[in-house]
């Protein structure tokens, strides 16, 4: 299975539900009624939806230190970017529910798409000439990779990084911390950042129409 967290998958779709691409219901699936209205009220001044795992460091990550350790503790978490020096938002996972915490400034992210494949391709690279180097091989997955879909106005480009994003990630991912070398671990860096690209710059923020508010679980 993926080890795309569902922060990623989340920075997708709630642009996708204010662009009114999908339904409310896509969201109740997904993190539950509740946040529907807070989210809804974030649309007009969101700028930009990111997210935070481990593998992309805290430093993306806008504080203040209880909201980062929060996202920490929880593994994950959806950044809601605000114009430069506004407070940004964070949707954390907190046991079976997610809360909507107000953070800082967030820092901008970098989410050029063929800059993120020809990051991720130089790592392969470096990673390969280094296991061959040690005579070793890392394991392809088995089974196919799967993560929730991009949202259905996504372009072709963006399904096919975050495809092969998400085999690397999940193929080094499987490896035991201690048996990864600096490069192996700059593939998962590389890959992880490859796949929020694809899952982040998939469409714009906010659309003229208003946010579709359809609570119906699917």
């Amino acid at each position: 299975m993926t080890v795309v967290p569902l922060a990623f998958q989340l920075a997708s779709w709630i642009p996708a539900w204010w662009r009114g691409v999908v339904g409310g219901d896509e969201l109740v699936d997904l993190i539950g009624p509740d946040l529907l209205d807070p989210l809804a009220g974030l649309r007009r001044t969101t700028t930009t939806v990111t997210a935070y795992c481990p593998e992309l460091g805290v430093g993306v990550l806008p504080g203040p230190k209880p909201t980062t350790e929060a996202a920490v503790a929880a593994g994950q978490a959806v950044i809601l970017h605000a114009a430069p020096g506004q407070p940004a938002s964070l949707l954390v996972p907190q046991g079976p529910a997610w809360s909507l915490l107000a953070a800082g400034p967030a820092r901008p992210v970098s989410l050029d798409l063929r800059q993120a494949g020809a990051d991720m391709a130089l790592a392969v690279v470096a990673a390969e000439q280094e296991l061959r180097g040690r005579d070793t091989a890392v394991a392809a997955p088995r089974g196919t990779p799967s993560a929730r879909p991009l949202s259905p106005d996504a372009a072709s480009q963006r399904r096919g990084l975050l495809v092969r994003a998400a085999r690397l990630w999940t193929a080094v991912a499987a490896i035991p911390v201690d048996q990864r070398s600096p490069a192996l671990d700059e593939v998962l860096r590389s890959a992880a950042a490859a796949a929020l690209a694809a899952y982040s710059g998939s469409g714009p923020v906010a659309a003229d129409s208003p946010a579709t508010r359809d609570r119906r679980p699917a």
